[in-house]
């Protein structure tokens, strides 16, 4: 395996077990999200930007982007898919510092 830390060694290691941790995290697929069987969008962070397609078919919209965070359900304000967020990596705001770090 060639020197890698961080996310990359993460996705290196996964690859070799043939599983692509990028795919799940960059590329969300899944049923329409019910407030009983939410979508879950998977992130490194406690927070993502996530984009709403709608559902399929007639059923599509304009796509509705929002921040999902973790622990909050989001529900689209047009097509009512609701969505979760599955934390898989450290956790934390995705810029590296807390959201009250004004400089």
């Amino acid at each position: 395996m060639p020197i890698a830390t961080g996310h990359e060694r993460e996705e290196l290691e996964s690859e070799l077990q043939g599983k692509k941790i990028l795919e799940d995290v960059n590329n969300p697929v899944g049923p329409f999200g019910t407030k009983e069987a939410p979508a879950v969008v998977k992130s490194y962070y406690d927070k993502r930007i996530v984009g709403c397609p709608g559902g399929e078919g007639e059923d599509e919209h304009d796509v509705v982007w929002f921040w999902l965070e973790k622990g909050k359900p989001h529900e689209c304000p047009v097509c009512s898919q609701y969505f979760v967020l599955e934390v898989v990596g450290p956790g934390g705001p995705p810029d590296g510092h807390g959201d009250d770090d004004h400089h």
